[in-house]
């Protein structure tokens, strides 16, 4: 199981198990970016086990702290709402843990993810899982708590949707699970699609 001090929440580790589990199962010496990676124990973890981790993150003190605590690893300042500072091509891997539901331009986003992937590398993510029974579900017992507009989510995610708009943008879905409750109601879901092609399409609803 993976092992960090900083999550106290047992869902947050299982998400981290799975997306480690499934990038060792890759194979030897990825090189895996991971965005938005608060204390850096991930990629230390997977330093640890032989891959070439990369870690971005938005909050320059998180970067620091990241920094001061795991000197092997290199953690870049960034904000993944932006062109990502790698070249085209760069990563076998990127993983992004709760991250997508707080981005307000998804495609540029995924499109990026898509640039520094190589082709036939995997981008892995959990967001908040949502459909319609998820959706009745959070409207008769729990509307107010999961839609507090105090609290920074952007975007609502079904399997549809979520697949729909990485298709759209070179990817081909290899894999979905759930994590906390059973599938109809879980708390979120785990998807990795396949890079196929380079592509990068801009949505028709930008302001």
């Amino acid at each position: 199981m993976f092992n960090d001090s900083t999550p106290t929440d047992p869902l947050k580790k299982l998400r981290l198990q799975r997306a480690l589990d499934f990038i060792n199962g890759l194979g030897p010496k990825q090189r895996v970016l991971e965005i938005g990676f608060l204390g850096g124990a991930f990629c230390a973890e997977l330093q640890r086990l032989g891959h070439e981790p990369h870690g971005i993150e938005v909050v320059p003190e998180l970067v620091e702290n990241a920094r001061r605590a795991f000197p092997g690893v290199d953690f870049i300042v960034g904000n993944c709402q932006e062109k990502l500072p790698y070249p085209d091509g760069m990563f076998d891997a990127v993983w992004a843990g709760e991250v997508i539901e707080h981005i307000g331009h998804t495609d540029v986003f995924v499109n990026e993810i898509n640039r520094v992937l190589k082709v036939g590398g995997y981008v892995i993510l959990t967001t908040p899982m949502h459909n319609r029974v998820k959706n009745l579900y959070v409207v008769l017992f729990n509307f107010e708590r999961h839609f507090n507009p105090e609290f920074p989510h952007y975007r609502f995610y079904s399997k549809k949707s979520l697949t729909a708009v990485l298709e759209r943008r070179g990817f081909k879905v290899a894999h979905v699970s759930y994590i906390g409750r059973f599938a109809p109601i879980a708390n979120v879901f785990f998807l990795a699609a396949q890079k196929i092609g380079n592509k990068a399409v801009m949505s028709e609803h930008r302001y």
